[in-house]
């Protein structure tokens, strides 16, 4: 994506006097080389706010001070709407939301622009690279992990239908062999995926698709040439599966469970010290005793009701 460097490049802002016409009932931009036009005042605001966002722009009618800028959205509003209900409209919000875009957007240009080295000699950039079975992306995109496990689970579910329709296996049954061997090579490092509607779609349609052949519900033609598709939550019922979106947001809730029940302490106060690292004493070494950290200073006491908390 190509971003005007005056989005996000600061520099003093420059204050425009605009051009009214008011027979006509027009606003013209005052830029040079900027046709832009507009019937209302708000609408010239908003033409700075999209074309020229560190400029200001004043109509003679309003005086000679320009309207102050909103911090969230940049868009010039009356100081009476600006501290009230201004932030509150869909136009802020929007706003705020294109500014954060274009903030990540400038910064990710800014990393993608360094170059590392290591002896004198600059370092490959590359932008996918496989990682323990996973595609990991120089953008932190996820989409292409995503459509390589698409690709394997495709081929594993033609080799394991095959199978099912030669055994005349129930529906349930192929479900079962479906979770077990299809869709724990479709949803491999899922836990960590930050898909889009699009990516999720394109899962679940495969998901859909397989519960169809297994269930033996296919999609009709109609004799005017239309087709009946039938039911996805009917499919998913009839070989006892759900929507993709559930398992993946099972598999986050093991892993997310899985750290919060890890025993850090005990794993770093049993953990043995490696060769070579430091002697220095780590805070689960130190001895925990209210004793060696003296009185509570005036007004911080937590213990006033009396109870005795002492150790030992």
């Amino acid at each position: 994506m190509v971003l005007q460097r005056d989005i996000v490049v600061d520099r003093p802002a420059v204050v425009y006097r605009a051009i009214e016409s008011l027979g006509a009932g027009k606003y013209f931009c005052p830029v040079p080389h900027c046709v832009g036009e507009a019937s209302t005042k708000w609408a010239l605001r908003r033409h700075f706010l999209y074309r020229h966002p560190q400029d200001l722009v004043v109509l003679p009618s309003e005086g000679t001070v320009p309207f102050p800028k909103c911090e969230r959205c940049g868009m010039q509003t009356e100081v009476g709407a600006l501290y009230g209900k201004h932030q509150r409209t869909r136009l802020c919000r929007e706003g705020w939301e294109r500014k954060k875009q274009h903030e990540a957007a400038e910064a990710a240009r800014v990393a993608l622009a360094r170059t590392f080295t290591a002896y004198g000699e600059d370092l490959e950039r590359v932008e996918v690279f496989k990682y323990l079975g996973r595609l990991l992306a120089y953008d932190d995109n996820d989409s292409q992990a995503m459509r390589a496990n698409l690709r394997k689970a495709r081929k594993s579910w033609a080799r394991v239908s095959r199978v099912l329709r030669a055994e005349n296996a129930s529906p349930k049954v192929c479900g079962v062999f479906y979770k077990a061997v299809v869709q724990a090579v479709l949803l491999f490092g899922s836990e960590t995926w930050k898909l889009s509607p699009l990516s999720l779609k394109s899962l679940e349609g495969f998901h859909i698709r397989a519960a169809r052949r297994m269930a033996g519900m296919r999609p009709t033609k109609n004799p005017d040439g239309t087709w009946t598709y039938p039911s996805s939550k009917a499919v998913l019922k009839a070989v006892g599966l759900k929507p993709i979106d559930h398992y993946i947001g099972v598999r986050r809730e093991t892993i997310a469970r899985f750290i919060v029940d890890r025993p850090l302490f005990a794993l770093c106060r049993d953990g043995e010290r490696r060769r070579g690292s430091t002697r220095r004493t780590f805070w689960w070494e130190q001895p925990l005793s209210l004793d060696d950290a003296g009185p509570l200073p005036p007004g911080d006491d937590e213990n006033e009701g009396g109870d005795d908390l002492s150790l030992g």
